[in-house]
């Protein structure tokens, strides 16, 4: 929930106690006037009197400055404990992430942030404090620091110390804060960690889903990397398999180019993996373009074990400062190429390889208008030529930027609500039996405790992971009908009746076909339960897919393929016997592969994934609309 307030600018008290030196130079010149005023009478002349009215204004200034200091720090102490009494967020860290979030959030007028920042020097202070954020200098491992924080009334805590081991550790010391004070309000804290492994260590060791405690903490830790939020940002705005529909209509493989080696590349493949799963099986071969693409598709392969069950990955050695480069035209001109991704850490390279891949590779269909691959580039600041480039379509036409530091870090993205919201919908209907008109009213206390109940007690953090990883496969889903989704302002509940109303038109031939009426899912939905209960109950197979004609049982099967992808990518196996501690899986193979009842009937959360994305939509204040 966004937190507003209505202050548009700082106290005239707080300005003048920000601006020393204005405030200084007014109260010499009133004490030089008043002293020299009072003194000329008795005084022997004016030299004598200005003389003396300068040394009563220096002392003023003195003591000024002593009572500036000491009352801008009460001034920002009752600004602290203000916001700490209502909703808020709290900052950890002040570097070129956190600043440009609070930056967007002066933008929108929201105030509520404590921020914590050990460099009192940090020019960026002033202006927070001035926009009426509180601001706790010092050393945030100093107990006494932490001491002030409230989670009763802290929504998010955020922490970027600028190294990922004191952002872990910060972490681990609020963690263990939280439980201490056995709060019962929720809480999301948001840790920026950049190495994966550090990632995937501190989610072992300090989300225990085998701790009965854990399990009464509305405790939610998210990990956030610059990276990993900027290559989401450009699947926002991107399809894998490109603008049109010539491969999502097809079963043709096709074709994206990554040229990078560092953290955004990574993601950039990570990100595509699990995305990259259409209705027709489509195979996605990605080229690894760089001076030492081999040893980068080894790393890939390392940072995500199972990647190549998932699609295919190619290094291209070649260095970008070489002519060779840029006209090799079996790589820049393959058949189904959708993208060029230029996303190396430093994006002056960026910049220098697109503007060499426009002059040199792409130019004459760029001129001719028949460039097809979209080709964008990572510009972090967004520049002049950046903004020329992505302004004038008609000169560089499939030229586009990403991962503008100022547009990744905003409120919605660290803090995830709307992709979180969506897959606490995902968690709060899995294994539930169907319900076809699901809706809920947020605003309602009730329900939203018992949506985040669900959430808050599920098992293990991958579950979390993989209803988020859903949500993000949803666009993808809705492609392939024809059919995307745009904010709105509507009720929940008008937006439950559109939505149903276009999605089911869609797939009302297939459902026909396939006879899953709601009352037939509503009753297969009741099998479920044998699944987990103790003893032996026969499992009836009412429906399984078998000819994959359909979109339906398309989507279907493209969703298990997501998921398989999920767990592939982070490390997991298969294994006849299913141990989530050992990242092994019985389910992780072919949907066409499942033979036991008790497989077959996982299909329900594969054909949930796919029906009930109208009532998801909806709740997360989404209209479903028809691709013109």
């Amino acid at each position: 929930m966004n937190v507003k307030n209505n202050k548009k600018s700082p106290s005239l008290v707080y300005k003048l106690l920000e601006n020393k030196a204005i405030t200084i130079a007014i109260v010499c010149i009133l004490a030089f006037i008043l002293r020299f005023v009072l003194d000329f009478p008795f005084s022997k002349g004016i030299t004598a009197s200005v003389g003396s009215a300068l040394e009563f204004a220096s002392i003023v200034s003195a003591s000024v400055i002593a009572v500036l200091i000491y009352f801008k720090d009460a001034v920002n102490q009752q600004i602290v404990k203000g916001i700490l009494k209502k909703e808020h967020v709290t900052v950890f860290g002040l570097g070129e992430f956190n600043s440009a979030l609070l930056n967007n959030e002066m933008a929108a007028n929201n105030s509520r942030y404590v921020i914590f920042e050990k460099n009192k020097q940090n020019d960026k202070l002033d202006l927070f404090r001035q926009f009426g954020m509180g601001v706790v200098e010092g050393d945030v491992f100093n107990d006494k620091k932490l001491e002030i924080l409230n989670f009763d009334t802290m929504q998010s805590g955020v922490i970027s110390l600028g190294n990922d081991r004191l952002n872990v550790e910060l972490a681990t010391l609020i963690i263990e804060q939280y439980k201490t004070e056995k709060r019962a309000t929720p809480l999301k804290l948001v840790v920026h960690i950049i190495n994966q492994d550090l990632n995937a260590l501190f989610h072992q060791n300090f989300i225990n889903p085998n701790n009965a405690e854990n399990e009464t903490l509305q405790l939610d830790i998210q990990t956030f990397s610059f990276y990993e939020e900027a290559a989401e940002d450009f699947f926002e705005n991107n399809f894998v398999d490109g603008e049109g529909r010539q491969i999502i209509d097809s079963d043709d493989d096709y074709h994206i180019v990554v040229a990078g080696n560092g953290e955004l590349a990574l993601n950039i493949i990570y990100l595509t993996a699990k995305l990259a799963h259409l209705p027709n099986e489509n195979r996605l071969t990605i080229h690894l373009v760089d001076e030492q693409a081999t040893a980068f598709k080894d790393k890939v392969i390392k940072r995500y074990p199972g990647i190549l069950n998932v699609l295919a990955l190619e290094a291209v050695n070649c260095d970008c400062q070489t002519l060779s480069y840029f006209e090799n035209e079996a790589l820049w001109f393959k058949d189904n190429l959708t993208h060029v991704i230029v996303c190396y850490d430093d994006e002056g390279r960026n910049l220098s390889v697109a503007a060499d891949l426009f002059n040199k590779t792409y130019l004459g269909k760029a001129v001719d208008n028949t460039l097809t691959t979209r080709i964008s580039f990572a510009s972090f600041n967004n520049y002049n030529m950046s903004r020329i480039i992505d302004g004038d379509k008609g000169s560089f036409k499939q030229f586009f930027t990403f991962a503008d530091v100022k547009n990744i870090c905003t409120r919605e993205n660290v803090l995830d609500e709307q992709h979180e919201l969506i897959a606490k919908l995902v968690n709060r209907q899995y294994a539930e039996d169907y319900q076809p008109n699901a809706q809920y009213n947020l605003r309602e206390p009730s329900t939203l405790k018992a949506i985040n109940d669900k959430w808050y007690s599920t098992s293990k953090l991958s579950d979390k992971l993989s209803n988020k990883a859903q949500s993000l496969h949803i666009d993808m889903k809705l492609k392939a009908l024809k059919l995307k989704k745009v904010k709105s302002d509507k009720t929940a509940s008008d937006l439950l009746t559109l939505n149903l109303d276009l999605f089911e038109g869609a797939l009302k031939t297939d459902r026909e076909l396939l006879g899953l009426t709601n009352e037939f899912i509503q009753a297969y939905s009741l099998e479920l339960p044998k699944l987990w209960q103790e003893g032996f109950e026969p499992i009836q197979i009412n429906y399984f897919p078998s000819e994959y004609t359909c979109m339906l049982e398309k989507l279907i099967r493209s969703e298990h393929n997501r998921w398989n992808a999920f767990h592939y990518l982070n490390g997991w196996k298969y294994n006849e016997t299913k141990s989530k501690p050992k990242k092994q899986h019985d389910c992780l193979m072919p949907l066409a592969e499942f033979v036991k009842p008790e497989h077959q009937l996982t299909v329900i959360y594969d054909l949930y994934a796919t029906l009930y994305i109208p009532n998801y939509l909806a709740n997360a204040g989404y209209e479903i609309k028809l691709i013109k």
